[in-house]
């Protein structure tokens, strides 16, 4: 396998997440949460350009019920939290499966920091798995990067995981989240 193909999948593995203790104890307002997702998650991006975080994005989160409401114009870290949940989730599922999944941590008011703690552990490992298996796999095919037709199979590839993946997401949606909201709607 070519050196470039692995140098441009470990990229992505190595895709950051903000820590618990980069998230500062003191409440922030709109302008230092942005330049906090910008800064930790920054490799994150595809370009320079592209925005994690905006503040039209907070607006219509808080209007939408995804974030616990906001006592004058600072947000908490359990708001952070919230905020960075609803960034992991939101491209692969529709805003209002998030709002599903977010709802028993506003209603309840449960403390997501245990959550998103177990989530940092787990994520790792899991991504340190599948790129394991992923690179292996592409090896075992002898699959070359350089030649026109395995890069495309390759990319094929990837697109058909991606995309399991989000049907993995999708039927434990199905079967957790909506299927419970439907019985309670009876």
């Amino acid at each position: 396998m070519n050196e470039k193909l692995k140098d441009s999948i470990k990229t992505t593995h190595d895709m950051s997440h903000i820590q618990l203790d980069q998230i500062p104890s003191l409440d922030l307002y709109m302008d230092q949460i942005l330049t906090l997702f910008d800064v930790h998650l920054e490799d994150n991006k595809r370009s320079p350009d592209d925005k994690l975080l905006t503040k039209t994005m907070i607006n219509n989160y808080s209007k939408e019920g995804l974030l616990n409401p906001i006592k004058g114009k600072k947000y908490t870290k359990d708001h952070i939290l919230q905020m960075l949940m609803i960034y992991l989730l939101k491209n692969t599922i529709s805003i209002q499966e998030v709002k599903s999944i977010l709802s028993p941590y506003h209603e309840h008011l449960e403390d997501i920091t245990p959550l998103y703690t177990n989530f940092l552990e787990k994520d790792k490992d899991l991504s340190n798995e599948i790129l394991s298996h992923f690179l292996s796999f592409v090896e075992n095919n002898k699959l070359d990067s350089d030649n026109e037709n395995d890069r495309t199979l390759i990319l094929l590839l990837i697109c058909s995981l991606s995309r399991q993946f989000q049907r993995m997401a999708e039927s434990m949606l199905d079967q957790y989240y909506i299927q419970d909201k439907e019985k309670t709607k009876q």
